[in-house]
């Protein structure tokens, strides 16, 4: 009895791990999707609309996934992301407060590029999440086997 115990909880804390990678990974991708939308719909902005930057903002934080309205609304980036994906987003986000509208369509223009293909790489790996789930639960019921 107290074998199948052990190989229950050690699948069970398998399966918790496992979806917490999964849910982080996710989580990676909903920012990446929401900057992407951001970048476009910024350049739109400045090319038309010309909203202001802070009600550009708060409406597009509306509807945004946590992380990116966090990001927008704080400054702090609560998703997994490499170092180099972060210099990336906070360059972006530090010279948006451009001298003209040309060079800020430039800089919009250089950083969607730089997103889109950070965005393919991330891509990848939300394809690839629902994995880790798996993987959580046979690590799980192996060590369980080993337990026991």
């Amino acid at each position: 009895m107290l074998d199948i115990i052990i190989l229950l909880a050690c699948a069970t804390c398998g399966f918790v791990c496992g979806r917490y990678l999964e849910k982080r990974i996710k989580r990676k991708g909903d920012f990446y999707s929401d900057l992407q939308r951001y970048v476009s719909l910024l350049k739109v902005n400045v090319e038309g609309k010309q909203v202001e930057l802070a009600v550009f903002n708060e409406e597009f934080v509306k509807n945004s996934s946590d992380s990116f309205c966090k990001y927008i609304n704080e400054g702090k980036l609560k998703c997994a992301l490499s170092s180099l994906q972060r210099d990336n987003i906070d360059a972006f986000f530090n010279n948006i407060g451009c001298v003209n509208s040309q060079e800020l369509i430039r800089h919009i223009d250089y950083y969607a590029t730089v997103f889109a293909s950070d965005a393919k790489k991330v891509s990848e790996e939300v394809n690839k999440a629902a994995i880790y789930t798996k993987l959580g639960v046979l690590l799980g019921v192996m060590v369980g086997i080993v337990l026991m």
